[in-house]
């Protein structure tokens, strides 16, 4: 399969890249308008995703794709994100096909958002570079971890931000992102997750 002439391919993409350019700007919106447009995105996205088809090469192809993204822009992205929730931000239950019956993982909405925006973003980045080989190892990588991790994330997300959507309780301010948003974060993970650990209890 040749990726970039795959029309399933470059739809996803576009969605794909939409998600992650949205997340980016999470403090450009207020905490209802976030919470309402990633719900759209979001759904969007799990449904063209859901839509690609294996690639019956797959198991014959050659090279990995590259990892753009590291560690401090994981975190900054879930700082971010945590910031702009605010209150909401609470951990939700996720399950994994593999896991047994009735096991669950526990994730932060934010952490479950900047999950799905690493795949994303690596997937978008290897098809920036306009390499054939590296958009097809990427598209290949992105549908299996979508089976095994992001997709059940993504699943998990999508119902926490139903709830958010629908509920009476959603409004445009909340105090807890204004305190929040006194503590501009550093680039120091572990100074950050102090602060983010300090303000939850307070």
């Amino acid at each position: 399969m040749e990726v970039f002439s795959d029309k399933g391919t470059m739809e996803f993409l576009t969605v794909a890249s939409e998600y992650c350019a949205f997340v980016e700007k999470a403090r450009k919106f207020s905490r209802k308008d976030f919470v309402t447009k990633l719900h759209k995105i979001l759904a969007l996205v799990y449904l063209k995703m859901t839509l690609l088809k294996d690639d019956p090469d797959g198991d014959l192809m050659e090279g990995e794709p590259e990892a753009f993204l590291s560690e401090y822009d994981y975190e900054h992205i879930r700082s971010i994100v945590s910031e702009r929730l605010g209150s909401l931000d609470h951990y939700i239950d996720i399950t994994h096909a593999a896991m047994y019956d009735g096991e669950t993982e526990q994730m932060e909405v934010s952490q479950c958002i900047a999950d799905v925006y690493h795949n994303l973003k690596n997937f978008a980045e290897n098809f920036r570079t306009g390499s054939e080989e590296s958009a097809a190892a990427s598209r290949a990588e992105l549908i299996g971890d979508f089976r095994d991790t992001w997709g059940p994330r993504a699943l998990a997300l999508l119902l926490a931000l139903h709830t958010f959507v629908y509920s009476p309780d959603l409004n445009d301010e909340d105090d807890d992102y204004q305190s929040k948003s006194q503590y501009r974060y550093t680039g120091n993970t572990l100074l950050d997750n102090y602060m983010d650990s300090y303000r939850r209890r307070n």
